[in-house]
């Protein structure tokens, strides 16, 4: 059974974290009550480590729900995954498409390595015949480039032929980013 759920907006009953916590749980005890050999995840790419994002942190956290309710769990984790119906990538498109001047937090330059939805959609089907490890089999993917946020935003706006100052700041602050 695949796993490809990731919720970000706060709700009523509680925030994204708590809702992948919850659908985590629910998936695999009933995916280990039919009996399914396998759950294949795809969580998002980062060091347990290091620091995460609260958003990298629910990713995480979900992969080790999953394991913990349920059958042996492949997580593949990776970063942006570029496609039209990507949730990352249209957020990306649309700031380079709306805004002339972006303030964006010091995350912007963090090293990543995005993935097109093509090979995303190999490693999944690959992962029926993936051995496992053991309960939680981690494989991290990711494209052939190493970029940043940055350099991607740069790279959208010069095909649309914009170009939008892009101003950095040492603090992540939603409010003056809506500015």
């Amino acid at each position: 059974a695949y796993y490809l759920v990731h919720s970000m907006e706060p709700a009523a009953a509680g925030g994204f974290r708590e809702r992948d916590a919850e659908g985590a749980r629910a998936f695999g005890e009933a995916a280990l009550a039919e009996g399914v050999l396998r759950v294949i995840y795809l969580g998002g790419l980062g060091d347990d480590q290091g620091e995460l994002s609260e958003h990298l942190e629910s990713r995480h956290e979900t992969g080790r729900i999953l394991a913990e309710a349920g059958p042996p769990l492949l997580e593949f984790r990776a970063a942006m995954v570029v496609s039209a119906d990507s949730a990352s990538f249209t957020m990306l498109t649309d700031l380079v498409n709306r805004l002339p001047a972006m303030i964006v937090p010091r995350w912007v330059d963090t090293p990543s390595q995005p993935i097109a939805v093509d090979d995303v959609l190999s490693y999944l089907v690959a992962g029926l015949e993936t051995p496992l490890d053991g309960p939680r089999t981690i494989v991290e993917i990711g494209g052939p480039d190493v970029t940043t946020y940055r350099r991607m935003i740069q790279t959208v706006a010069a095909e649309r032929h914009r170009h939008p100052l892009i101003v950095g700041v040492p603090l992540l602050s939603p409010r003056l980013s809506s500015y």
